[in-house]
C-alpha cells in the first residue's frame, strides 16, 4: 500500500503522462533528462522517485550529492561520490562509460568541472543523467542566474537536444485537493480544513506534502488542523521549507505579507497608502493577497507564508509598521478612516493602557470611534470579553450610544436583542437586529446605509425572527407570509433583501410550493453571482444562503447537486476570507451536502469540526435539524449505536419542529435495528405532530411512512393522494407511485425503503429540469475499491440484504450480532461505494460471477 500511494503522489506531481515509471523507463533508454522547477514544485521527490524506480528495476543508479562546500573545488562533487566510474569520467569524459544513470538534484551547487565533464560524457553518449534544475516562480524577483557557467552548460545540453527538458508546474488547486486524498487519515480532514491547506500550500507541492502531515496529526489528536497550523514548531519540516519558500521574496513583498497579516481585511486602497503599491498589485495577481468581491477590495493574506515573512522581519519591525499605520490615519482621519486599522489601534491602547500608549493625546471623538470599531468586530467574532474591554475604554472617553449597545451586546444576555425565543435565531442574528432596533430608536445612520435603508433592514431582521418562530412552530404559511411581505421592503440593503429571499424560498419548500421557492432562489443566485458583490453581503450571508437552498433540495427531494457545486466553490473562497465563523457555517453546510448525497460518516465530520471552531455562529434550531439528518442517515446506513447516541443528545428540545423531528428519526432507527412494531408507534406519534399543519413536505413524507409500514388509514391514503396532486414537490410523485405500487406482503421491508427522496447524484448534475425528480442515484464502485475487496463474508450479507433481509434477519440467519452485521454492511459500502444497504446488494447481485 506504501508504495502504491507513493507511486500515485509522484504521478500526481508532473501529470499521468511524466510519471516516475515513465521518466525512468526513459532513463533506462538512453535519453538524459532535465527535471527543472522552482521551489515547491516536487522537482526533488520526483528525481528521488525516480531513482528509486531504476532501482527496483535493477538498474544502478549513481547519486551525486552537490553541496556548497564543494562547489568552488574542481571535481569536488565527483571525488565525493567514492565512485570508480565518476573517476573515469573525471579522467577521459568523452571515452569512459559508466554503468549507471548519474542522479544530480539542485546542480547550481555542482562545481564548474563535474558539471562539464558531466555535460561533455553526455554529449558523447557514454552517460545518461537525470539533472535537477530550480527555475524562479513566477512572480519571483530574485531569479537564478542562467549566464552561470554550471546552469549554462546545463541549459545547452537541453538546446543542443542532447538532454530533454521537464518542467514541473506549480499546483493548481484542483490538483492540490485531489492529492490530499492520497495520504493516510486524510478523511479525517474537513472540507475547510483542505480548502485552507490549499490556500496555505501556494502552489507548492513540498508545502502541501508539510501540511497535510502536520493536519492529519492534529486531527488524529482531535485538535482543530487550522488552529495548530498558526503556531509552527521551528524545527519542523514545515517550517524549514516554508523558510525556503519565501527565500526570494523582496524586502518589499515581506512588509507587505506581514503587514496586512496583523490588519487582515484592509481594503485596498488603504493598503496601497501603507505598502508599496507594486508589492500589493504581485502579491494579489500571484495569489499570496486575495482581494474580495467587496467595493472596497477588502484583503487577506496566506498567514502562514505572512507568518514567516514577519519571522524574517521581525515582531519590532512589523510592529512599528502596524503601529505607523494607526498614527497615520488618526492624522488624517478626516480624509479616510479603515475599520482594521482602528482595531489594531485599539488593541493596541488596551494592551500598553492609556498612559503608555499615548492614547490621551487625541480627542474623544476619535477615541471613541477608535473603541466602538474594535468593539463591533469583537463582538461579531464572539469575543464578549473584549468588545466589552474595548466598549469600556471608549465609554471613558465619552458616553456614547452605540458603545453603551456593543457594552450590552458583550454581556451574556443583551438586553435589546432577546425576544421570548432568542435562541431561535443565530448571535449574528441577534445582534443585527439590536443594531437596527437600536439605531432605529436614535434615529442614527448605521455607518455609510441611508437613513431610509437602515429603517427598512430593521423592520426586515424583524421580521425574520417572527419567520423563525413561526417556523419552529411549524406554520410555514405564517413564516411564508412573513418573509414575502419582507422582501417587497423598498430600499432596504442588499444583504437584508438577501436575506428575506432566503426565508421566503425555504418555508415555500416546506409549504409545498416548490416552484415558487424555486423562483425565489433564482433571485438569490442572480446576487450571488455578480460581478461585484453587492453592499454589505459577506461571506457569512452568502453561506447562510447556501445552506438554505440545500435544505430546500433536500426536504423537497430535488437533486441538490449544483447548489452542492455552488457551495465547494465557496469553501474555497471561505478558506481566503474567512473568519471562524464563517468557517463553522461552511462546515454545517457541507455537512448537509454529504448527509444528501448518503455519506453519513463525512456528513457527522464536518459538522463536528464546524462546532469546534464557533458552535454560536450556527442558530440552535439550524444545528440540531442537521444533527438530526446525521443520525438519520447513520441509521439508513445501519449504524443505529451512533444515530441513537446524537438522539439521546437532543431529547431536550420542545419546539414542535425538533420533537417531530426527533421521532421521524427515532421510526428510521428502530427499523434499522428491526423492532418494526415500535417503528410504526413512532411514525404514527410522527404523523400525529404533521397533521393540520401547513406543512406539506413533511406531511407527505411522515404519511408515506405510514403507508411502509402497513400502519396508514384510508383516509390517510386519500390524504397523501390529495397532497401529491396539490404540491409540485419533486418528492410527492415519488411518494405516490412506490406507495401505489406496494402490496401487503412488503411490510417489514429493510430500512432503506423509508427512504422517500433520492439521494444526490455523485457526478456533474445536468441543467435539465429532469435533474429535480426524485430518482435513484447511480451506483458506481470507487475506482480504488472494487467489488473484488469485498471478503466472502460481506459478499454473503450484501447478497442477502438484495433479497430484502433486514439487518435482524441477516443476524439471526449467519448467528451474528445485530452490530456485527451492521458493521459489515458499512465496510462493504464504503469499498463499492453504494449509497445505502439495498444499492449494495443490488451491485454485488448483479456483478459478473467470479468478480
Amino acid at each position: 500500500m506504501g508504495e502504491e500511494r507513493s507511486t500515485r503522489w509522484s504521478r500526481g506531481l508532473v501529470g499521468a503522462d511524466r510519471d516516475a515509471a515513465t521518466l525512468a523507463e526513459r532513463a533506462r533508454g538512453g535519453t538524459s533528462l532535465v527535471i527543472a522547477g522552482p521551489r515547491g514544485s516536487g522537482r526533488s521527490y520526483l528525481l528521488r522517485t525516480i531513482a528509486a524506480e531504476l532501482e527496483r528495476q535493477g538498474h544502478p543508479v549513481i547519486e551525486l550529492r552537490t553541496s556548497c562546500a564543494l562547489s568552488a573545488v574542481d571535481f569536488g562533487a565527483f571525488d565525493a561520490s567514492g565512485s570508480a566510474d565518476l573517476r573515469s569520467l573525471r579522467d577521459g569524459p568523452t571515452t569512459a562509460t559508466v554503468k549507471g544513470i548519474i542522479v544530480v538534484d539542485d546542480v547550481d551547487s555542482l562545481d564548474v568541472a563535474s558539471a562539464q565533464a558531466l555535460a561533455r560524457g553526455i554529449a558523447a553518449r557514454h552517460v545518461t543523467a537525470i539533472i535537477g534544475l530550480r527555475t524562479a516562480r513566477p512572480r519571483s524577483i530574485d531569479r537564478p542566474d542562467d549566464s552561470a557557467v554550471v546552469r549554462r552548460t546545463v541549459l545547452d545540453l537541453w538546446l543542443d537536444g542532447l538532454a530533454r527538458r521537464i518542467d514541473l508546474s506549480e499546483l493548481s488547486d484542483d490538483d492540490a485537493l485531489a492529492m490530499i486524498d492520497l495520504f493516510p487519515d486524510a478523511e479525517l480532514l474537513d472540507s475547510a480544513t483542505r480548502a485552507g491547506i490549499v490556500w496555505r500550500a501556494d502552489g507548492s507541492r513540498t508545502l502541501l506534502r508539510q501540511l497535510i502531515i502536520e493536519s492529519t496529526s492534529a486531527a488524529r489528536a482531535g485538535r482543530d488542523p487550522l488552529t495548530d497550523l498558526r503556531v509552527i514548531a521551528r524545527d519542523s519540516r514545515l517550517a524549514i521549507a516554508l523558510a525556503r519558500h519565501v527565500a526570494d521574496f523582496s524586502h518589499a513583498d515581506l512588509e507587505c505579507l506581514a503587514g496586512i497579516r496583523r490588519l487582515p481585511h484592509l481594503e485596498l486602497a488603504v493598503a496601497t497608502r501603507l505598502f508599496d503599491a507594486e508589492s500589493v498589485a504581485a502579491l494579489i495577481a500571484g495569489g499570496l493577497l486575495y482581494a474580495d468581491a467587496s467595493v472596497k477590495r477588502r484583503l487577506t493574506v496566506n498567514d502562514l507564508v505572512a507568518h514567516e515573512a514577519q519571522r524574517q522581519l521581525g515582531e519590532a519591525h512589523v510592529d512599528a509598521l502596524v503601529d505607523t499605520a494607526g498614527a497615520r490615519m488618526l492624522a488624517e482621519a478626516d480624509e479616510w478612516w479603515s475599520s482594521t486599522v482602528a482595531v489594531s489601534l485599539s488593541e493596541r491602547w488596551h494592551r500598553l493602557g492609556i498612559d503608555a500608549s499615548g492614547e490621551r493625546s487625541y480627542s474623544p471623538d476619535l477615541r471613541t470611534r477608535v473603541a466602538l470599531d474594535a468593539a463591533r468586530e469583537a463582538n461579531d467574532r464572539g469575543d464578549s470579553a473584549h468588545a466589552a474591554a474595548h466598549a469600556a475604554r471608549g465609554l471613558r472617553a465619552q458616553d456614547d450610544p452605540a458603545l453603551r449597545l456593543e457594552a450590552e451586546l458583550a454581556t451574556p444576555t443583551p438586553t435589546l436583542s432577546t425576544d421570548a425565543h432568542a435562541e431561535i435565531g443565530s448571535a449574528d442574528a441577534r445582534r443585527r437586529l439590536a443594531r437596527s432596533r437600536a439605531a432605529r430608536s436614535r434615529g442614527d445612520v448605521a455607518g455609510d446605509q441611508p437613513e431610509g435603508e437602515n429603517e427598512a433592514d430593521s423592520r426586515i431582521e424583524a421580521a425574520l425572527v417572527d419567520a423563525r418562530h413561526a417556523t419552529a412552530d411549524m406554520d410555514w404559511a405564517r413564516a411564508a407570509e412573513i418573509a414575502t411581505s419582507a422582501i417587497t421592503e423598498t430600499g432596504a440593503s442588499p444583504a437584508s433583501h438577501l436575506r428575506a429571499l432566503v426565508a421566503a424560498g425555504t418555508a415555500e419548500t416546506f409549504r409545498g410550493r416548490w416552484g415558487v421557492a424555486q423562483a425565489l432562489f433564482r433571485r438569490v443566485e442572480l446576487l450571488l453571482d455578480a460581478r461585484q458583490r453587492p453592499s454589505g453581503v459577506t461571506v457569512r450571508d452568502r453561506l447562510d444562503a447556501l445552506m438554505a437552498m440545500l435544505v430546500a433540495h433536500q426536504i423537497a427531494g430535488a437533486d441538490g447537486s449544483i447548489v452542492r457545486s455552488r457551495l465547494e466553490r465557496e469553501v474555497g473562497t471561505t478558506a481566503r476570507e474567512g473568519e471562524a465563523a464563517d468557517l463553522t457555517i461552511a462546515g454545517a453546510a457541507a455537512a448537509i451536502a454529504f448527509a444528501g448525497a448518503g455519506h453519513p460518516a463525512e456528513s457527522k465530520r464536518e459538522l463536528t469540526t464546524a462546532l469546534s471552531r464557533e458552535p454560536s455562529a450556527v442558530a440552535h434550531l439550524d444545528a440540531v435539524m442537521i444533527e438530526l439528518g446525521i443520525a438519520d442517515e447513520m441509521a439508513t446506513a445501519g449504524r443505529t449505536d451512533e444515530a441513537r447516541a446524537i438522539l439521546g443528545r437532543l431529547r431536550g428540545e420542545h419546539e414542535p419542529l425538533l420533537v417531530r423531528s426527533r421521532l421521524y428519526v427515532e421510526t428510521t432507527v428502530l427499523a434499522a435495528e428491526g423492532h418494526t412494531d415500535e417503528a410504526r408507534r413512532a411514525a404514527r406519534a410522527t404523523a400525529e405532530l404533521s397533521r393540520g399543519r401547513n406543512a406539506a413536505a413533511l406531511r407527505i413524507r411522515d404519511l408515506f411512512r405510514l403507508v411502509t409500514l402497513g400502519e396508514a388509514e384510508e383516509t390517510e391514503v386519500d390524504e397523501l393522494v390529495q397532497l401529491a396532486a396539490a404540491t409540485d414537490l419533486p418528492l410527492a410523485v415519488t411518494a405516490l407511485r412506490r406507495a401505489a405500487a406496494r402490496t401487503s406482503d412488503e411490510e417489514g421491508l429493510p430500512v432503506d425503503e423509508l427512504r422517500l427522496n433520492a439521494l444526490w447524484s455523485t457526478g456533474e448534475p445536468s441543467d435539465s429540469p429532469e435533474t429535480t425528480s426524485a430518482r435513484p442515484p447511480s451506483v458506481r464502485p470507487a475506482s480504488n475499491a472494487p467489488i473484488d475487496d469485498l471478503t466472502a463474508r460481506e459478499r454473503e450479507i450484501a447478497l442477502l440484504a438484495d433479497e430484502g433481509l433486514t439487518n435482524r434477519e441477516i443476524a439471526a440467519r449467519l448467528f451474528l450480532s445485530i452490530r456485527t452485521v451492521e458493521s459489515h454492511v458499512y465496510q462493504a459500502r464504503m469499498k463499492v461505494g453504494a449509497p445505502t444497504r439495498r444499492a449494495l446488494g443490488r451491485v454485488v447481485a448483479m456483478a459478473p460471477r467470479g468478480t
